[in-house]
């Protein structure tokens, strides 16, 4: 039987238990120690830390120095790591202080730490500070560096330190590529991003898990679902973190039926779906009219205690409306315990998507007798059921007392609607006063959408001015010269229409 009273034995338990993560029998032990040595509570203390107990780790770090113990490099470590998991940027810096006086500061072990520790606590400038006082660097600190750039949106800074990581002949890690993909995602870098694949695949990581699942989640953002799709079938195991990236890709770049068959070839893989996919088939099939899929999967959330979740019922009251199942979206609408602005508008959008204005607008109002506030995508919504009826008045309304009671601050889309309104009306004199007083200059959008209406009206003199206003913004565009050239054809203004045609025509060989 061993001699539990041995003190390299204690010290081996209570390390044993800690990094089991048994860490009540690992006190246990240490409890029954009476001559405490820096290594038995080392290894309390980085127990603690390794496995989520910060605050404890921190007590016992404290009560070490207490007992007068000083802390070894490893010791500090732990200490650092539960500042990591606690935030607790100012326990951190004293730490740092103390290290700096016991001259540890250089080693690598540590600095890696120290870095990792201020770039979680989002204290760049420090983790900057401490990685050029490391004369040794390993490819642990530059990762945790460039971690700490793309946790915290300095994605540039991110990829900038990882080329001259690898400039000074350090190879990247697996968490290194990682993070680059991340941020090649984050700033629209899709060549960086494929030049990462291709460094990943030379170095023999493409096959990593972490890496395969990063790379199809970056292609998918991106749109490049062929590519998405290779890298995918390319993984040995697929659990839910791929398939969740690849079914969110195809649904958000409009490919729906694709992001409902993959759904289905998950679930006979065995994969159970999270909330991230149930949300996107229930989105795919709002977007491709699929109302018996969205049912399906409408009974799939009764039966797993999630239909009851405001983020999934929303969606369902999207789905449905957007399907054109306006009385299935107003029942589970019905049930929801908050009826908020998002659930509003998924009912008013699906009315107006039917051309059912008279329920628009008795939506609109009972929304308002509820106390939510519409925002500018309920705006947009009544804006289009207006526009579909030919409400002008009512359009013009809506738009100024939003503007007006909910201090909402319209888009260049909306200008767009209300213009294209005013114009399809005849109005097109109050479209053109709705253009100074947008907070943008009016885009082409609106000057096709005059010209279009002055010929439509027969309003030569209106015409001229928003030709005018076109040709400033782009005096390359073919057919704002084919839509005044027609405007002058209708009105039998055969000089004026030819000279416009030579301005076309000169137009077209200098595009050559």
């Amino acid at each position: 039987m061993l001699d539990i009273g041995n003190g390299f034995i204690r010290s081996t338990l209570v390390d044993m238990y800690a990094k089991c993560g048994n860490l009540t029998k690992a006190r246990e032990v240490f409890d029954n120690v009476q001559d405490r040595d820096v290594v038995i509570w080392t290894s309390l203390i980085s127990g603690y830390a390794e496995h989520g107990y910060g605050d404890d780790a921190l007590h016992s770090f404290q009560q070490m120095k207490a007992d007068g113990i000083c802390p070894d490099p490893v010791s500090f470590v732990g200490a650092l790591k539960a500042c990591i998991l606690l935030g607790d940027i100012t326990n951190a810096r004293d730490i740092y202080t103390e290290i700096v006086y016991k001259g540890f500061e250089p080693d690598p072990f540590l600095g890696s730490t120290l870095v990792d520790m201020y770039s979680k606590c989002g204290s760049l400038v420090e983790a900057q500070d401490v990685f050029r006082m490391i004369p040794n660097r390993d490819v642990v600190i530059w990762t945790a560096l460039i971690s700490g750039y793309v946790e915290h949106g300095q994605f540039h800074r991110a990829m900038e330190t990882f080329e001259k990581m690898k400039l000074t002949g350090v190879s990247p890690s697996i968490v290194a590529f990682v993070c680059i993909c991340k941020a090649c995602s984050n700033i629209g870098c899709l060549q960086k991003g494929q030049e990462m694949h291709y460094e990943a695949s030379i170095r023999g990581h493409e096959m990593n898990h972490v890496i395969g699942c990063t790379l199809v989640d970056m292609y998918a953002k991106f749109g490049s679902l062929q590519e998405a799709q290779e890298v995918f079938d390319k993984l040995r195991s697929r659990d839910v973190v791929p398939w969740t990236a690849l079914i969110s890709g195809y649904t958000e770049h409009g490919h729906g039926e694709e992001a409902l068959l993959c759904f289905e070839h998950m679930k006979l893989e065995g994969i159970f779906s999270d909330s991230t996919i149930y949300l996107s088939c229930l989105k795919a099939c709002g977007s491709i009219g699929a109302a018996e899929k969205g049912y399906e999967i409408h009974l799939e959330l009764t039966k797993t205690g999630w239909e009851n979740q405001l983020f999934s019922s929303s969606s369902l009251v999207d789905m449905y409306a957007k399907c054109g199942s306006l009385e299935e979206a107003e029942v589970v609408f019905g049930k929801l315990l908050v009826q908020d602005v998002v659930s509003w508008t998924a009912l008013i959008t699906g009315y107006a998507l039917l051309g059912d204005s008279e329920h628009v607008f008795y939506t609109i109002d009972r929304m308002i007798e509820t106390g939510a506030k519409p925002d500018i995508i309920t705006l947009m919504s009544v804006l289009n059921a207006c526009s579909q009826g030919g409400l002008v008045e009512k359009g013009q309304l809506y738009f100024e007392t939003f503007i007006t009671n909910y201090g909402l601050s319209p888009t260049i889309e909306h200008y767009n609607c209300i213009i294209d309104l005013l114009c399809r009306a005849g109005h097109i004199d109050k479209a053109i006063g709705m253009t100074k007083k947008m907070p943008f200059h009016p885009g082409i959008v609106v000057w096709h959408t005059i010209l279009g209406a002055c010929r439509k009206w027969s309003n030569i003199e209106l015409g001229r001015y928003a030709f005018e206003r076109a040709i400033q913004l782009d005096d390359k565009d073919v057919s704002v010269y084919v839509c005044m050239c027609n405007i002058y054809v209708d009105a039998s203004m055969e000089e004026e229409a030819m000279a416009i045609d030579a301005m076309r025509v000169r137009v077209e060989y200098e595009a050559q």
